[in-house]
């Protein structure tokens, strides 16, 4: 399963990946009191369920003076993923008829969610839908574009349009045309205007057409795949004068010894290098190969066999050894590093700057999960807190209430037990974690663990009423 904060994602940035992506599985949309779940296959939306009664086919059709209400609570009563199958079955209307009643209710399912400004989507990988169970939908892209057209929350609308500075350009290799889809004129003319890799920022401003049109058009054709997100860096003055002094330096070695060219050009790519690819293992090296790697690199590094120009190289290298097999090595640490690799993807190094942003934005999502932890919605509370401990990897309170959240579900509790241990390997003396992983291991059976973590507590708060209540409570049985 995979998590998303609607306030953080958007709903037309997620439900496009599920198109381009081509997924199979259903799609969870959760904002209090409703829940809607979407069916997918092949990335092609083929059936919405809700448990607002509103929401149902039967309430739809008596609505469109198809059927009563008496009929709708007889034919459809039952479970909502057989309402299709229930309807042709029953030989109502003529089926060209059936099918356009079915889109439209569909449609009326997913259209609105575009414009959701907060709540949870979660997606499960599973098999679609069985051909009888699914609502013939001409064209998922149209309800895209059609779902877009509909945003008019300001911030909404900002929110889809993601990161203005980032560039776009035309991916060739869509699975839509700009002249095969259903935009008007206007639209149309704004989506073919992008002819070369342009900052979303800039396209808004030089596009001719009004900005809310235009800004739907790019968040379409994003959502849908027809514009790609490409990276795009001008070299400044200062990358002049790094490659001025590299030019010297491969003078000063010169072309004929090859190691220590190559040494500088390693040296040259580690800001582009995660920990892993520093020391060329895959991430599944185990403890022993990560320290075994790091013991061979550091002799084929030795400072003492390059020339002096070289040796300032050698010695960057060393240090991103060092480092890598410093953090690899350490399970509690690696954990850590693991999961911030995967919220910026394999790539350079976060910058200072970036850092600094990340910790802003972590800081400001855990107090939204504090809150929506008391309010009772622990998914939405668990995905803020998930990208607030990979940005700050050691915020223990972050994953106490991480582990908070996680054990609510008895299928998370494993997932519960290493958010404690996470927070303990931050803050060792962190009493909340120590209790709660105690609690956690009592309600498994493991009391001698239980009854570690309890007598761990006094050691650091030796009047901590709770450890010591459940401690006697312990020894008692």
């Amino acid at each position: 399963m995979s998590l998303e904060r609607i306030e953080i994602t958007p709903f037309a940035v997620i439900a496009g990946d599920v198109l381009q992506q081509r997924r199979n599985g259903s799609l969870t949309v959760v904002k209090p009191p409703q829940t809607r779940v979407l069916y997918w296959s092949q990335g092609e939306l083929v059936m919405a369920a809700s448990t607002a009664p509103e929401d149902s086919l039967g309430h739809f059709l008596v609505g469109r003076g198809v059927m009563t209400a008496d009929r709708a609570r007889e034919m459809f009563g039952g479970d909502p993923n057989a309402a299709v199958a229930t309807l042709h079955e029953s030989g109502l209307l003529d089926l060209s008829t059936r099918q356009t009643l079915m889109r439209e209710w569909l449609a009326s399912q997913f259209i609105p969610l575009f414009s959701l400004d907060e709540g949870t989507a979660a997606f499960d990988d599973d098999e679609p839908l069985p051909p009888e169970q699914r609502v013939f939908v001409q064209s998922t892209a149209a309800l895209f574009i059609e779902g877009i057209r509909t945003i008019t929350n300001g911030l909404v609308l900002r929110r889809s349009l993601g990161d203005l500075k980032r560039t776009v350009e035309i991916d060739r290799d869509s699975n839509f045309r700009i002249d095969a889809l259903p935009l008007t004129d206007a639209e149309r003319r704004v989506a073919s205007a992008l002819t070369q890799p342009l900052t979303i920022e800039n396209f808004l401003k030089h596009v001719p057409g009004e900005s809310t049109t235009v800004s739907k058009v790019v968040i379409a054709m994003l959502a849908l795949g027809v514009y790609t997100v490409v990276q795009q860096r001008t070299p400044t003055p200062a990358d002049y004068d790094d490659m001025q002094r590299d030019l010297m330096l491969l003078a000063a070695i010169g072309a004929e010894d090859q190691r220590s060219l190559r040494a500088v050009a390693l040296s040259k790519q580690l800001p582009n290098l995660d920990h892993y690819q520093v020391l060329d293992i895959p991430r599944a090296a185990t403890r022993a190969q990560v320290i075994s790697v790091g013991d061979l690199m550091r002799k084929r590094f030795d400072v003492s066999t390059y020339p002096p120009a070289a040796r300032d190289s050698i010695a960057v290298i060393l240090r991103r050894i060092d480092e890598a097999v410093e953090v690899l090595k350490d399970p509690m640490r690696r954990g850590a590093y693991d999961k911030l690799l995967n919220t910026r993807g394999r790539g350079s190094e976060a910058t200072i700057q970036q850092r600094l942003t990340q910790q802003m934005i972590a800081e400001q999502n855990f107090l939204k999960a504090k809150e929506l932890a008391i309010q009772g919605d622990y998914y939405g509370a668990i995905v803020l807190l998930k990208q607030t401990v990979n940005f700050v990897p050691d915020h223990a309170d972050a994953w106490v209430l991480l582990g908070s959240c996680q054990e609510r579900n008895p299928r998370w509790r494993r997932d519960a037990a290493e958010s404690f241990q996470m927070a303990l390997s931050a803050n060792p003396n962190n009493t909340d974690a120590l209790i709660s992983l105690g609690d956690l291991y009592r309600a498994e059976g493991l009391i001698t663990r239980a009854q570690t973590c309890y007598e761990d507590v006094l050691k650091i708060a030796p009047e901590n009423e709770q450890a010591r209540s459940r401690l006697s409570a312990l020894k008692k049985k």
